[in-house]
C-alpha cells in the first residue's frame, strides 16, 4: 500500500480496508489461515478498492457501505491471482513464493475458491441487485479473457486488436467495475458514473499494457516476479506482437518460439531483439494513448479532491513504464 502514501486520505481509508479484508478472511482451518496470511502480507497496490472508495467521493460517500465493497473487490482480485498462478505454474508473486509453489496446487485451488466465496459474500450483502448482475458479467468476461490467453499461448498470429480485446476483459473490466460500483452505490449523477466507468476502463488498459511491457524491460524488484516470465510461458503480448510485424526480427523470433527452449541466455536475447525492434516504444506509445483518454475522462468530472487522487494514480502508473 506504499503506492498510496502521498495520498494521505486514500491511504488512511485503505488501511481500514486492509483491516476489513483480514477480518473477512479469518478461518479456523490452520493451513488455509497461514496461506492467506502470507498472501496478505505480500501486499499489493490495492488499486481496485481505492477506485471504489475514490469514486464514491463524487456522490454521497457512505464509508460504512463502501468499505465492505472495496474489501470484496480486492478479495475477488486476489482470487483471480491465485488461480492465475496455478494455470501459469508460477513460483513467485509480489516477490514471495506463490500459494501453489509453497503449498501445492490443491491447496491453491481451495484458497482461490475460499477467496471467491468471501468476496461474493461481502459484495452481495452491500450492493444493489443491479450491480450484482454487472459483477457477474464482469467475472464471466474475466474468465473468458483468461481462457483466451490460455488458448492463444505460443500463437504468433494474434493481432494487436486480439490483444486489446483480451486485456480489456482480463484486466480493464474489473478496474471499470470498481469505479462504477463505488459511484452508483454513492448515487452519483449518471454522467459522473459514465466518466468514472470509462476512466476505469482506460486505466485498466494502461495498467496491463505497462505490466506486459515490464515483462521485457523490468526486473524482479519492480515486478515482483522474474522478467520474461510471461513470454517464457507462451503469453504473446504487445511488445512481441509488434516485433513479429518487423521483417528484420520476425523469422528469428518465430524460430525461437517454435523451439521452446527458453534458457536465460535465450530470454535475454529475445528481450534485446524486442527492444531493438521498437516493440517497447510502441507499447509505451499505446499506453500513453490510453492515459490521454483517462485524463480526458477526469476533465469531465467535478473538481473535487477525489479527482486529484485519480490524477496522482494516473501519474504513478505512467511512471511504471520507465
Amino acid at each position: 500500500m506504499s503506492f498510496w502514501r502521498k495520498c494521505t486520505d486514500v491511504y488512511r481509508e485503505l488501511t481500514e480496508v486492509e483491516k476489513y479484508i483480514r477480518g473477512a478472511l479469518r478461518t479456523r482451518q490452520a493451513v488455509l489461515a497461514k496461506g492467506l496470511k502470507e498472501l496478505l502480507d505480500a501486499g499489493g497496490k490495492r488499486i481496485r478498492p481505492a477506485l471504489v472508495l475514490i469514486s464514491g467521493q463524487f456522490g454521497e460517500y457512505d464509508r460504512k457501505k463502501l468499505m465492505p465493497l472495496a474489501a470484496g473487490i480486492e478479495i475477488l482480485h486476489m482470487a483471480t491471482l491465485v488461480h492465475d498462478d496455478i494455470i501459469d505454474d508460477a513460483d513467485i508473486r509480489r516477490g514471495v513464493p506463490t500459494i501453489q509453489a509453497k503449498w501445492g496446487k490443491d491447496m491453491a485451488v481451495f484458497t482461490g475458491d475460499f477467496l471467491l466465496t468471501r468476496a461474493f459474500s461481502l459484495i452481495t450483502q452491500n450492493v444493489e441487485f443491479e450491480n450484482m448482475h454487472k459483477l457477474s458479467d464482469v467475472m464471466k468476461a474475466i474468465c473468458e479473457g483468461e481462457i483466451d490467453q490460455y488458448q492463444t499461448c505460443y500463437n504468433l498470429d494474434i493481432t494487436v486488436n486480439d490483444y486489446l480485446k483480451r486485456i480489456g476483459r482480463k484486466t480493464a473490466l474489473l478496474f471499470s467495475l470498481s469505479c462504477r460500483i463505488g459511484a452508483e452505490e454513492s448515487k452519483c449523477a449518471p454522467e459522473v458514473v459514465w466518466n468514472l466507468w470509462k476512466f476505469g476502463k482506460n486505466l485498466g488498459m494502461v495498467f496491463q499494457i505497462i505490466d506486459d511491457l515490464l515483462d521485457f524491460s523490468g526486473d524482479l524488484q519492480t515486478m515482483g516476479k522474474s522478467p520474461m516470465t510471461d513470454f517464457g510461458n507462451g503469453v504473446i503480448t504487445l511488445p512481441i506482437i509488434y516485433a513479429l510485424k518487423q521483417p528484420d526480427f520476425r523469422d528469428e523470433i518465430r524460430e525461437i518460439v517454435d523451439r521452446r527452449e527458453f534458457t536465460p541466455a535465450v530470454l535475454d536475447h529475445v528481450r534485446e531483439r524486442v527492444h531493438q525492434s521498437g516493440g517497447l516504444d510502441y507499447s509505451k506509445a499505446l499506453a500513453d494513448r490510453y492515459i490521454r483518454r483517462a485524463i480526458n475522462n477526469l476533465k469531465a468530472l467535478p473538481k473535487i479532491p477525489a479527482r486529484d487522487s485519480l490524477k496522482v494514480l494516473v501519474k504513478k502508473l505512467q511512471e511504471r513504464q520507465y
